[in-house]
């Protein structure tokens, strides 16, 4: 932080040859992002941003299920505001209205995660605009590392 700004990017790995089912989940993570990204304007709500990652999951076959011994699937926000500190206002989850100004910076980091299957989260940082969002970070989707 020689700025004094923030950044926050993620992606997910696998050594070797991933099966179809992780191939599906990746794919499934991805077209959510992209999906969020459709969605993301100033005006926007950031519980709308994160409804679209929750239909497109849904959609795939991908469920989130709560329970005594912890939670599978889609269960945490979609992104979060970004700058003088990791974690700022907005807040794009399913739980906040929050609507998204100009020249704001979020994450947007969609994820899935399944005992037996594994976990995979992608995650960038976007300026919201007027338009489609301005992408801040900027680092490759390969995953499979042979």
């Amino acid at each position: 932080t020689a700025t004094g700004y923030y950044g926050d990017m993620t992606r997910t790995f696998l050594r070797g040859r991933a099966s179809d089912a992780q191939r599906a989940l990746v794919a499934a993570v991805r077209e959510a992002q992209l999906a969020a990204l459709g969605v993301i304007r100033a005006g926007a709500n950031g519980r709308d941003v994160h409804r679209r990652c929750v239909e497109v999951f849904e959609a795939r076959g991908f469920r989130t299920e709560h329970g005594k011994r912890g939670s599978v699937g889609f269960f945490h926000g979609t992104g979060h505001g970004l700058g003088l500190a990791v974690h700022e206002a907005p807040r794009m989850s399913g739980s906040i209205d929050y609507t998204l100004h100009g020249g704001s910076v979020v994450t947007v980091e969609p994820g899935l995660y399944y005992p037996g299957l594994g976990g995979c989260r992608v995650e960038d940082v976007v300026q919201v605009t007027s338009g489609a969002p301005k992408p801040l970070s900027r680092y490759h989707y390969e995953w499979e590392l042979r």
